[in-house]
């Protein structure tokens, strides 16, 4: 377990030059996270390196809310992995909740995908699936738990090597009644989870699933990606442009991954990642563990 730090306002005003915002990230659980990008001495270096930062900014709507905030943030150093952000510490001061956690310079992954990022190549994006389930698979062990709401693309983070990590708060389940107006989350949540509102581990596999879709197809088309996960057989219903027909033929993964690619892809690997997607967004009882998808996408990167 590390001690996370907890800093003063005075000190966080300081590193993110009077709180600048760096982007506003919102939630499909409701939730509206606003950051900041900031630079301070870093206390572990003996060398008075500076390192840079990220700060959120955590809103409670009352006293009683921020001392079980501040209770519940101090849980948040228990554990660390390399493919999970790291958080350095908190503030809970002059009715401000803020969180810090070390800043990841290549950003989020939505930003590489549906964003005017830089293209990621293939062994690039099964590099970055590969973090990401390793810092999910090393969530389920130690909670055997739904993370719920976290596992979305915006809270994937990369560093200089594009090195995925996930940024994970532990959340609470939320009702299930406050997602049918948020559409974008709705297609991440399994069938069964519409139906009876519960979070289990193998709703993230279906998650993750789509995830993988998003990330080597470049869509963030909802309807499509819905057509494309829906069918049992595997994804045989391909939306056209138009969204308004639906063509039943049969069609290879290979037509609906990324065009900016340009087909610099193991066609082999390709194939076995569509599989994998399948397998992730089938029934409940036919998905696999994390650590079995992880298993996968190793053996996928070695081709």
């Amino acid at each position: 377990m590390e001690d996370l730090r907890v800093f003063s306002v005075t000190e966080l005003k300081k590193a993110t030059n009077n709180f600048r915002k760096d982007r506003v990230v919102y939630g499909e659980d409701g939730s509206v996270r606003t950051f900041y990008k900031g630079s301070m001495d870093d206390t572990s270096s003996r060398t008075n390196t500076r390192i840079s930062v990220s700060v959120m900014e955590c809103v409670q709507d009352s006293l009683e809310a921020i001392e079980a905030w501040k209770e519940e943030v101090k849980s948040l150093g228990e554990h660390s992995h390399p493919n999970l952000v790291k958080f350095l510490g908190y503030c809970c001061e002059d009715k401000k909740s803020l969180l810090v956690f070390e800043y990841l310079h290549k950003g989020t992954l939505d930003h590489h995908i549906h964003g005017k990022k830089e293209m990621l190549s293939w062994a690039t994006r099964v590099k970055i699936a590969i973090g990401t389930a390793q810092g999910l698979a090393f969530l389920h062990s130690i909670n055997n738990s739904s993370v719920y709401f976290e596992l979305r693309l915006h809270n994937i983070m990369l560093d200089e090597e594009y090195n995925a990590k996930l940024f994970y708060i532990e959340t609470n389940k939320t009702c299930l009644e406050n997602q049918w107006t948020l559409g974008t989350g709705l297609k991440y949540m399994s069938p069964e989870c519409m139906m009876t509102g519960w979070f289990e581990m193998d709703t993230d596999v279906f998650a993750f699933g789509v995830i993988l879709l998003e990330l080597f197809t470049g869509s963030k088309d909802g309807e499509l990606l819905t057509h494309l996960i829906a069918s049992k057989e595997g994804a045989k219903k391909l939306m056209d442009k138009s969204l308004d027909v639906i063509s039943t033929r049969p069609f290879s993964f290979t037509e609906i991954i990324d065009p900016r690619l340009e087909r610099d892809y193991p066609v082999n690997a390709a194939m076995q990642m569509s599989a994998l997607i399948q397998r992730c967004t089938e029934d409940k009882h036919s998905r696999p563990s994390m650590q079995q998808v992880l298993d996968v996408l190793n053996h996928i990167a070695e081709i």
